[in-house]
């Protein structure tokens, strides 16, 4: 019995070695029990669109298709996540309510533009996708700042979403 519980340690001992890259933007992510379903993150250190093919055996781990992007596109996954962190920050501080949420219909032009262009471009990627498995988690700034949080009602001044970084593996 002792050596069932042996690979699920060494597992979490491999995952603080490993190479961690930036999350750009992520879409579809509630930080406690889905993966990302998708967004844009680095990949052997440059900026590549991931779609979820399938979760793993846990929240954090999943198989992911990815596929590089230009920085036309990385300028407007960029601008975009900006514009929805200022809103996040600001619904978070009880300034704005949620009916001004920048993906509701009529309340940012700009921002539901670019996010249909990003949606577009992505589609065309998709065919030259290829696969990698994935471990997401907040980084360790995020975890640091939101545990000023526990215990406090959501939305909390100051809390803002997830800050996430991901390591890829061989699917």
């Amino acid at each position: 019995m002792k050596g069932r519980n042996r690979p699920t340690a060494d597992i979490y001992e491999v995952e603080k070695t490993m190479v961690t890259e930036r999350v750009y933007s992520y879409f579809g992510y509630d930080g406690e029990v889905e993966l990302p379903e998708e967004g844009v993150a680095d990949c052997g250190g440059a900026p590549h669109y991931f779609w979820l093919r399938e979760g793993g055996s846990t929240p954090e781990h999943g198989i992911y298709d990815l596929a590089p992007i230009d920085v036309i596109l990385l300028d407007k996954v960029v601008e975009a996540e900006a514009i929805w962190r200022a809103w996040d920050l600001d619904y978070h501080a009880g300034k704005v309510e949620l009916d001004s949420h920048p993906m509701r219909s009529g309340v940012n032009l700009h921002f539901a533009n670019l996010m249909h262009e990003i949606s577009a471009a992505s589609s065309r990627l998709r065919a030259d996708a290829f696969r990698r498995g994935a471990i997401f988690r907040p980084t360790q700034a995020y975890q640091v700042h939101a545990s000023q949080f526990q215990g406090k009602r959501w939305p909390a001044p100051g809390l803002h979403s997830a800050t996430l970084e991901v390591s890829w593996l061989n699917a």
